[in-house]
C-alpha cells in the first residue's frame, strides 16, 4: 500500500513573496540508501561504494554506509579486534571513510547476534572507539540498531523489547557516549512500506485507510496486553519524530523503508533486493509526494562479490533509473545523514524576510529544535535550503547579520524562481581506488 499525494502548485505573490521550498533545486523528493555493515568486508565496501559513487566506474550517486565497533566474523568492516581494544587492520580506512564521507552511520557498538555482549567488554570497547574518533576529530551522528535480541547494547525499540541501551540502571548502558560522539539521530528498527512526507494532509481521503487499520492493529495489541507495542499515526506518516530515551536524553528517531511486491517487507533486504524498493511505483511515488525514503538494505550481502559486478542486472536497472532521477534533478539522492538533517533544518527553521532598498534579505533566526533547543544553526547545517522568491537576484539569506554564499535558480517545475545555499558536498571517492 502506497500514499499518493500531489503536492499543489507554489503561488508567489505581492503580499507574501518568499516561500520555503520543500527540497534543494531542482528536485522533488529525497532518497538515502542507508545500508548495514553486516557480514561485509572491506573488498566488498570498496567494490560496491565504486559503483554506487564514482562517475568513472559507476553511476556517481551520493552513498554513505556504516560500520561496527566490534565485529564478528574475521573480515567484517570492524574497527576492534575481538578484544575491544586493539584497532583492527580496518581501523584506518573506516577513519578515512568517516571523514570523506563514505561512512555516517554507526551500526551499534558491534555485532552480538547469537551471544550477547559482556557488560564489561561492551562499555570499554564503546570508551576506547569514542575517544579514538574524537582524537581524530570525527563526529558519528547516526546510530542504526543491529541484529537478534542479544544485541542488548541496541536502543530500545517498541518491537524488541530486550534492547537496554539506554537504560542507565542497567550494565548495557552507552548512551552517555553516544552524545559524545554527537549521534542524533537514532534507527529504533523502526520501518514501512511506503515513503513518508511531512506533507502529508490528514484531509486526503488517502490517508484514511492507512490510520485505520493501523488503529486496528493497535485495539489487537490492546487486547492481547501489548500496548507497548502500539504504533501511533505519526510514526507512520512521519520521516523522523523526536523521542526521550529512557535516560532522559532527546533525539530524533527515524523510520526506514523497505519493500517487495505487495508492501510485504524483506527480512534482510540487500543488494540483491533492490529491484523491489526501488521499483518504478516507489520512486514516481516518493516524487508525487514530494516525500523521503530512507532505504533499508545490506549492501554488504550476498557475501560474494561476483567478479563481473557486484550488482544483479535487475538491481543494477534499478539503481541506473535512480541514479537518472538524481542527474536529471527529480530526486535528491544523499548520504542519509545529509538527508535527516536536511529533513531536521527544513522542519523546524525559524526565518523571517525584510526588505532593504530593493532587496529582500532572508535572515535566519533559529532551528526550533526540539532535542537541543531553540538554536542559531552553522552554516553547514543549511545546506541545500532554498527559498522561492519572485525576484532570485536580488534575495538573499543572512545568518547572524552575514550574507551566506547562495546560488541563483531559474524557475522550476512550478514556473517560480529560488535562490538557495549550495549542496553538501558528496562524499570523496579517492579511497575506493584502494
Amino acid at each position: 500500500m502506497v500514499f499518493l499525494y500531489q503536492r499543489k502548485q507554489i503561488a508567489v505573490d505581492s503580499e507574501n513573496s518568499v516561500k520555503l521550498r520543500p527540497f534543494p533545486f531542482p528536485f522533488r523528493a529525497g532518497v538515502a540508501i542507508c545500508s548495514d555493515i553486516d557480514f561485509c568486508d572491506k573488498r566488498t565496501f570498496i567494490a560496491v561504494h565504486r559503483y554506487l559513487n564514482t562517475e568513472n566506474y559507476g553511476l556517481g550517486l551520493p552513498v554513505a554506509d556504516s560500520f561496527f565497533g566490534l565485529g564478528r566474523e574475521p573480515d567484517q568492516l570492524a574497527f576492534f579486534e575481538k578484544n575491544g581494544a586493539t584497532p583492527s587492520k580496518n581501523a584506518e580506512f573506516i577513519r578515512q571513510a568517516i571523514n570523506d564521507g563514505l561512512i555516517d552511520s554507526l551500526h551499534a557498538w558491534g555485532d552480538f547476534n547469537k551471544v550477547p555482549p559482556n557488560p564489561t567488554i561492551l562499555r570499554n570497547m564503546a570508551e576506547n572507539l569514542t575517544k579514538d574518533l574524537i582524537a581524530h576529530d570525527l563526529k558519528i551522528k547516526i546510530w542504526i540498531n543491529h541484529g537478534d535480541p542479544f544485541n542488548y547494547q541496541n536502543i530500545s525499540a517498541r518491537l524488541w523489547p530486550e534492547y537496554k541501551g539506554d537504560d542507565p540502571e542497567l550494565d548495557y548502558y552507552t548512551v552517555d557516549l553516544l552524545k559524545e560522539l554527537g549521534v542524533n539521530f537514532i534507527w529504533r528498527s523502526e520501518l514501512t512500506p511506503w515513503p513518508l512526507s511531512g506533507n502529508l494532509k490528514i484531509s486526503s481521503p488517502y490517508i484514511w485507510p492507512r490510520l485505520a487499520l493501523n488503529e486496528l492493529k493497535n485495539a489487537i495489541k490492546i487486547i492481547l496486553q501489548k500496548k507497548t507495542r502500539i504504533r501511533t499515526a505519526s510514526q507512520i506518516t512521519e520521516l523522523a519524530l523526536p523521542v526521550s530515551l529512557k535516560d532522559g536524553s532527546q533525539c530524533f528517531a527515524f523510520t526506514r523503508f523497505n519493500q517487495y511486491p505487495g508492501g510485504v517487507w524483506a527480512f534482510d533486504p540487500n543488494r540483491h533486493t533492490l529491484r523491489y524498493s526501488l521499483n518504478d511505483h516507489s520512486l514516481d511515488t516518493v516524487i508525487k509526494q514530494e516525500g523521503y525514503i530512507v532505504l533499508y538494505t545490506h549492501l554488504g550481502l550476498p557475501f560474494n562479490v561476483q567478479k563481473e559486478h557486484p550488482f544483479p542486472p535487475e538491481d543494477r536497472d534499478a539503481l541506473t533509473k535512480l541514479a537518472d532521477h538524481y542527474h536529471s534533478g527529480r530526486i535528491w539522492v544523499a548520504p542519509t545523514v545529509d538527508l535527516l538533517t536536511y529533513w531536521l533544518i527544513h522542519k523546524y527553521l525559524i526565518w523571517n524576510v525584510h526588505t532593504e532598498r530593493d532587496c529582500r534579505i532572508i535572515e535566519i533566526e533559529a532551528i526550533n529544535d526540539p532535542t537541543l533547543g531553540s538554536r542559531l544553526p552553522i552554516e553547514s547545517e543549511l545546506a541545500g535550503i532554498c527559498f522561492y522568491t519572485s525576484d532570485p537576484k536580488n534575495t538573499f539569506i543572512s545568518l547572524d547579520g552575514r550574507r551566506l554564499k547562495t546560488v541563483i535558480h531559474q524557475p522550476d517545475h512550478t514556473g517560480i524562481g529560488c535562490v538557495g545555499v549550495p549542496l553538501p558536498a558528496p562524499p570523496k571517492v579517492d579511497l575506493l581506488d584502494n
